[in-house]
């Protein structure tokens, strides 16, 4: 079977682009996810150890107690940021998500009626070919 231009090339290129880029930033996406639940589980890691000291030098002097629940008190403020940074990103990648699948399904769209564009070409041409053979057909046997 041979290609037929159905003169869906360029919106097919174009959709498989636009594809091809929501993939790449919902890949990004992902990542930066990735980063900000590492950071978010280290800082969590950080406060558990600093909660733990805070509590085994529990008689220490007034200082030290104020400098640790300070501390702590950043700790906490960070991870309520990285907690808000990472339902942002899932947010975000929920929505891209969706663009994904909308920008596929757009693209396979294109595809399949440029599929039948083809099919209904070469039909054609059957056809033609078809009459053709029976118009020769006719004149060989009027011939005879």
């Amino acid at each position: 079977m041979q290609f037929v231009d159905t003169g869906l090339g360029t919106v097919l290129k174009v959709k498989k682009y636009q594809e091809k880029k929501a993939h790449e930033e919902l890949v990004h996406l992902l990542r930066s996810k990735d980063q900000e639940q590492a950071a978010l589980s280290e800082l969590n890691d950080r406060r558990e150890s600093a909660m733990t000291e805070a509590v085994r030098i529990s008689r220490s002097r007034v200082l030290e107690l104020q400098t640790s629940r300070a501390f702590l008190r950043s700790l906490s403020a960070e991870i309520r940021q990285k907690e808000k940074k990472v339902d942002e990103i899932k947010v975000q990648e929920s929505d891209k998500r969706t663009e994904l699948v909308e920008r596929t399904q757009a693209k396979q769209m294109v595809e399949n009626l440029d599929q039948r564009r083809q099919a209904e070409f070469v039909r054609e041409a059957d056809r033609k070919e078809q009459r053709l053979i029976d118009v020769l057909a006719q004149r060989v046997t009027r011939e005879l």
